[in-house]
Formats: C-alpha cells, sequence, structure tokens
C-alpha cells in the first residue's frame, strides 16, 4: 500500500514536470492548457507567457484567477525547502498557496513567492520579488517588491504621456485623440 502511495507521487510529479517543460516554449493557448493539466487552476482569458515556471513541485497550490496576464519569465512558487535543506530534514517543507486574483498583471522576469495573494488589478512589475500580499489595484515593483503607486495615480500618469498608443490591436499605434483620453478616464473614474 505504501509503495503504491509512493508511485502514485511520482507519477504525478513526472506528469507535472513533463507539461512545464512542453509549456514552457509552447504557443500560448496551449500553455495555459497544460498548467491546467499538471493541477493550477487556471481561470478564463489567462494569458500565461513563454518562458514561465509554475512550480514544479506544488502546482496545484497555485490560483490564477479570470483575466490575468503573466509576462514571459515570469516564476510564480508555491514551496520553500531551503530550511528543509538546511535542517537536514529536521524541518518540513513550507507550502504556501499562493492567488492571482482577476485582472492582474505580473510583469517580465517577476518571481511570486509562496504564501503570497496578489490582489484584483494589481500589477507586479518586472523584474519585482513579491514576498508578500499585493493590495487591490496598487503597483508593486523591486527586490523586495515594494508600492510604487496605485492603478489610478499611474493610469493618469500614463494617459498624459506623449509617445504613440495601440488603441486597438489592429490599429497601426498613433496618439490618442483628447476625447479618446476624456473617455478612458470617464471609463475608468479618473
Amino acid at each position: 500500500m505504501i509503495l503504491w502511495k509512493k508511485a502514485k507521487v511520482v507519477f504525478r510529479r513526472l506528469k507535472t514536470l513533463i507539461c512545464q517543460d512542453i509549456a514552457f516554449l509552447a504557443p500560448w493557448p496551449l500553455r495555459t492548457y497544460l498548467h491546467r493539466a499538471r493541477g493550477v487552476k487556471v481561470g478564463k482569458n489567462v494569458f500565461i507567457g513563454n518562458l514561465v515556471v509554475l512550480d514544479n513541485g506544488h502546482s496545484e497550490y497555485i490560483t490564477i484567477e479570470d483575466n490575468v496576464q503573466i509576462s514571459p519569465g515570469a516564476k510564480i512558487v508555491a514551496h520553500d525547502s531551503s530550511f528543509r535543506n538546511v535542517s537536514g530534514g529536521a524541518l518540513p517543507t513550507y507550502i504556501g498557496p499562493v492567488t492571482v486574483k482577476r485582472n492582474a498583471y505580473i510583469g517580465t522576469g517577476a518571481i511570486i513567492l509562496p504564501g503570497v495573494t496578489i490582489g484584483e488589478s494589481a500589477i507586479v512589475g518586472a523584474g519585482a520579488v513579491v514576498v508578500s500580499d499585493v493590495p487591490p489595484k496598487t503597483i508593486v515593483a523591486g527586490v523586495p517588491a515594494k508600492i510604487v503607486g496605485t492603478f489610478e495615480e499611474k493610469a493618469e500618469k500614463f494617459l498624459s504621456k506623449s509617445g504613440l498608443f495601440l488603441w486597438k490591436y489592429y490599429e497601426t499605434p498613433r496618439k490618442l485623440e483628447k476625447d479618446e483620453i476624456l473617455e478612458t478616464k470617464k471609463k475608468l473614474s479618473l
């Protein structure tokens, strides 16, 4: 009986590793499917970039809600075995579920550590290392990640930039007209 339980764990881990390795470079729609097959809870309309790592050992402790975007090279880790290793096995492996709430954005190369919740409509900057919960509608950046502003503050600043914008994916980048900026601010209640 114990041998059967160990075999089930080995097969689950093997399936997880194979799906993770394929998802690492697979085309976008396939990546989402492969991560679901590994046990990651993935909502609707989720984009997972290439080179993304979702915990190899404990992917079932990761929840990604609807409309989330995870940029290329990001990592989400749901376990920490450092103390177990350093203590020679005297301490257990820590497993902390990770949740990425609706409409959140995780930048390129960001690392989310165990036990963290990324709040609804929050933004994690590129390369940030997130060690604690991110409140809804806030923007975090840095190592360790710290709050650098709110969505509303940064959206106002973003809309005032003088560069080009890609308003709809099928349009050529252009400057936004004043009425488009006002309409967008109204939609966002800025």
